[in-house]
């Protein structure tokens, strides 16, 4: 077992993880913002979702950022497990984790194959605007197009240095809603091609320790 890493991997964690995607938006009031965090869940069916460990995990097949060439899910089924990471650059959360979540990636990257799945913003501003992304310079409309949605997401990459596989969601947003992976969501698929873990919802269920956790139990099985 990766002990060392683990441990590393949990001290990372728990320093990033301050609930940071409750503090005051800009520039609505507290009320106002709350009351739009509920209007989004309800509208996206953001919450703990149907799919549980053991299903099928549902198939698809994105686009990555920066070029035509696509990948689907299915392709590493037999062949290793599979660790989806849904989120996006404006959510603080998901960027506070990211280090930990890339040097998970770095360790395991010969037994299991990382896919971040970029998905609808969390905190455009035009949206649910937060201080953080103002304070860090991170001003992100929410896209209107395809084109759009990938330059961000190229955007995300150079910025949390990202460089295991990356892909974008469509428009419809179709594979979010079917991992109910708003605004952020972590899950480990097995060789098989079920689930066989999944996080909490995010953003407070967002911690890369527990991806590390549920990686080692699926290859020590």
């Amino acid at each position: 077992m990766h002990l060392l890493g683990l441990v590393l991997l949990l001290a990372l964690a728990q320093s990033a993880r301050v609930p940071q995607e409750h503090t005051r938006p800009v520039p609505i009031t507290q009320k106002e913002y709350d009351q739009r965090v509920q209007e989004e869940n309800k509208k996206h069916n953001w919450g703990e979702g149907d799919l549980r460990p053991g299903q099928p995990a549902p198939d698809f097949e994105l686009r990555r950022p920066g070029s035509d060439q696509t990948v689907r899910l299915s392709m590493f089924k037999g062949n290793k497990p599979v660790a989806l990471i849904f989120g996006t650059y404006t959510c603080p959360i998901f960027r506070g984790q990211f280090r930990a979540v890339n040097d998970l990636a770095d360790m395991y990257k010969s037994q299991v194959e990382f896919i971040l799945v970029y998905v609808r913003e969390a905190h455009p501003i035009d949206g649910l605007q937060v201080e953080e992304n103002v304070e860090s310079g991170i001003l992100v409309k929410s896209p209107q197009t395809l084109q759009e949605k990938r330059a961000v997401a190229s955007s995300c990459l150079v910025g949390l240095n990202i460089k295991f596989t990356a892909l974008v969601d469509g428009m419809d947003n179709k594979v979010e809603q079917a991992y109910t992976a708003w605004p952020t969501r972590l899950y480990l698929i097995a060789k098989d091609g079920t689930v066989t873990w999944k996080s909490k919802p995010g953003p407070a269920g967002f911690v890369a320790a527990e991806l590390a956790v549920a990686v080692e139990n699926e290859l020590e099985r």
